[in-house]
């Protein structure tokens, strides 16, 4: 429950200091270019591709 808890705290403080309004499920999101392990990334160029998925890891690199 305590991890649960701290996911939506993490969530909701994402999105307030961004400002960021939430997606609703199956909407389209929006295009942007992100870093990875190969450089530089758009979501655009990789539609081109074929589908995306897109995964939000909260917990990505933390000892819990």
């Amino acid at each position: 429950m305590k991890r649960m808890l701290c996911a939506v705290i993490v969530i909701a403080v994402t999105l307030l200091a961004s400002k960021a309004t939430a997606l609703e499920v199956n909407s389209p999101a929006p295009d942007f270019t992100a870093s990875s392990t190969q450089g530089e990334v758009t979501l655009s160029d990789l539609l081109v591709k074929g589908p995306v998925i897109l995964a939000y890891y909260y917990a990505d690199f933390s000892s819990g």
